[in-house]
């Protein structure tokens, strides 16, 4: 994140889903409670309107109890004021779920500082996968406890936040900063201290974190201006840089011989032959010429990189749980407004019976069906299939189906709905998104006038289980505008049957690829054509389960039935 604040400190806040924002210290007073005129709004019956508040006076910063009903506690202590340091836990009242945190943003270079720094180049030993002075055990000590303070939290915008503040505490560096990127072209700046130089404006050196990314190894520049590699780089000389430590952050190794973990990132190959992700680098540098960076601070550096990589990645993939989470309850959410679109209470009468399912591919889908009214007594119904998938298809079947009971509004002409349509979608959406569409009026007689508008075309099953197919029309809706369409007549006889569709039904797949075909379709339809119109659908979907024989379905699958009773 772009902040120099360095050391300044502030507040973690996590609320009841467990997620963790940070709020910043810089204006105080900061009051919380019920209202929402407060800086930190907490809605809970037990958190009192105005509830406490956070200031600072001469000894540093406090949290002061407003008279709430429940009481304020600090480490499950009530109080009425209470001096803040590191680490201090501040609950309201009995809202368990919210929990403020102070963070004294010194914390990393406090524990730094009881260690002792040490010079340069002392004896090593591999610990835990880098490379540590025998002599500053006390180092390590830090270093394991900054790392378990970065995996506290599994928010990444915290976790970001807490590798800039250890970086800088555990290498006494001036500025740092985090590039995180899928290759060194696409490097971008996820968090830094003191390194801006202008509004969005990040230096640095840019040669030494390409050279880093690219050979998945670190580099230290003991003293840049001896170094033949960077001194003559123009960023070098620009900023007047004396030292400076890059090192990749490596994630995951795995040997040759296994599959790597999905996902585009750089990959390089460590001295065990091991090979690893690379998820960025970190990359830290002192301007000052009386002390440069030595061996023991890269080694430190780099045990401390191989913990801020897997706290990022755990970061990472909790926040992309949370946001599946977050869809798929947006998707429950739109499943169950997109089922009360659809009817599922049937129109009744002595001369039809009809039936229609729906069954989205993923939670929602672009199918349509629709029964409506017609002033002589008839039945009209329409079946549509947006194309595309998911939210986007679903969106769109709900415009489709809006223009459409607009168009249709007492004794409209089918044709007449059907260009109004087709305007109203193509001035509305992208050339991509267009939909197929069947529309018909039946009369008690059996006449049947439709339109079929670029849809696969419905099947008619006469009273001797003949079957017919109703095509004509004109184009799909929505491709191009002032299209015509046109009526098409045909006669339904008592006992026939109309199958209206979509091609989720016929393009069913089986394991093996296979599609079940309109063959199979109209056997099956054949099959029961002395049944009710439930139980012909039911009829076709059960032998479209069976073929597909636990294969999901990759396309949204819409079924209607129309049968003239006898």
């Amino acid at each position: 994140m772009n902040d120099d604040t360095g050391a300044q400190p502030y507040l973690m806040l996590r609320d009841p889903e467990g997620q963790m924002s940070r709020v910043s210290l810089d204006e105080l007073p900061i009051t919380i409670g019920r209202r929402s005129t407060n800086e930190i709004q907490v809605l809970d019956p037990t958190v009192s309107r105005d509830h406490a508040r956070i200031d600072q006076d001469g000894s540093g910063y406090f949290v002061e109890d407003l008279g709430s009903t429940h009481g304020t506690f600090v480490n499950q202590q009530r109080i009425s004021r209470h001096d803040l340091s590191a680490n201090d836990r501040i609950r309201l009242g009995g809202a368990m779920g919210h929990v403020l945190t102070f963070r004294s943003g010194g914390e990393f270079t406090m524990l730094i500082g009881t260690t002792g720094k040490q010079g340069g180049n002392e004896p090593l030993s591999t610990i835990d996968g880098g490379k540590i002075a025998r002599q500053d055990a006390r180092s390590l000590t830090a270093l394991l406890e900054i790392s378990k303070a970065l995996n506290s939290s599994l928010r990444i915008t915290d976790v970001l936040e807490k590798v800039m503040d250890a970086v800088i505490a555990l290498t006494d560096g001036e500025r740092c900063l985090m590039l995180l990127g899928a290759n060194a072209d696409e490097l971008e700046t996820a968090a830094h201290r003191n390194l801006t130089a202008g509004p969005n404006e990040v230096k640095y050196s840019q040669s030494v974190v390409r050279n880093v990314f690219e050979s998945a190894a670190s580099t230290i520049l003991t003293d840049v201006a001896e170094d033949e590699r960077f001194s003559a780089q123009q960023s070098i000389v620009g900023l007047n840089l004396r030292t400076v430590m890059c090192v990749p952050l490596r994630l995951s190794h795995f040997s040759d011989d296994a599959a790597p973990p999905p996902g585009d990132y750089q990959t390089g190959t460590g001295d065990d032959g091991d090979t690893s992700r690379i998820l960025g680098v970190l990359y830290v540098d002192r301007r000052s010429p009386t002390r440069h960076f030595g061996d023991q601070d890269l080694a430190v550096l780099e045990s401390f990189a191989g913990h801020a990589a897997i706290a990022i990645d755990n970061a990472r993939l909790y926040e992309e749980a949370l946001e599946k989470r977050r869809l798929e309850e947006d998707v429950r959410v739109a499943n169950r407004i997109q089922r009360s679109l659809l009817l599922s209470d049937f129109p009744e009468s002595d001369w039809f019976d009809v039936h229609a399912v729906n069954i989205p591919s993923r939670g929602v889908g672009g199918d349509y069906y629709e029964f409506f009214e017609i002033e002589d007594g008839g039945l009209g119904f329409a079946v549509g299939d947006v194309s595309g998938k998911g939210i986007p298809a679903a969106m769109l079947m709900a415009t489709l189906q809006a223009a459409f009971l607009a168009a249709i509004r007492g004794d409209a002409d089918l044709a007449e709905a059907c260009a109004h349509v087709n305007n109203f979608i193509v001035e509305r959406t992208t050339p991509e998104r267009y939909a197929t569409f069947f529309v018909g009026k039946l009369q008690a007689d059996g006449t049947l006038h439709y339109v079929n508008a670029g849809h696969n075309p419905a099947m008619l099953i006469d009273a001797d289980n003949q079957a017919a197919e109703l095509f004509g029309g004109g184009m799909p809706l929505g491709l191009f505008p002032g299209r015509e369409y046109e009526i098409q007549q045909a006669h339904l006889p008592p006992g026939g049957v109309i199958v209206a569709f979509s091609d989720g039904v016929n393009e069913a797949n089986d394991p093996h690829e296979n599609e079940y075909g309109m063959e199979r379709f109209e056997q099956v339809v054949r099959a029961h054509h002395g049944a009710s119109a439930e139980r012909i659908s039911k009829g076709v979907f059960d032998d479209v389960e069976l073929f597909a024989d636990g294969t999901p379905p990759f396309d949204d699958l819409t079924l209607m039935i129309v049968k003239r009773v006898e």
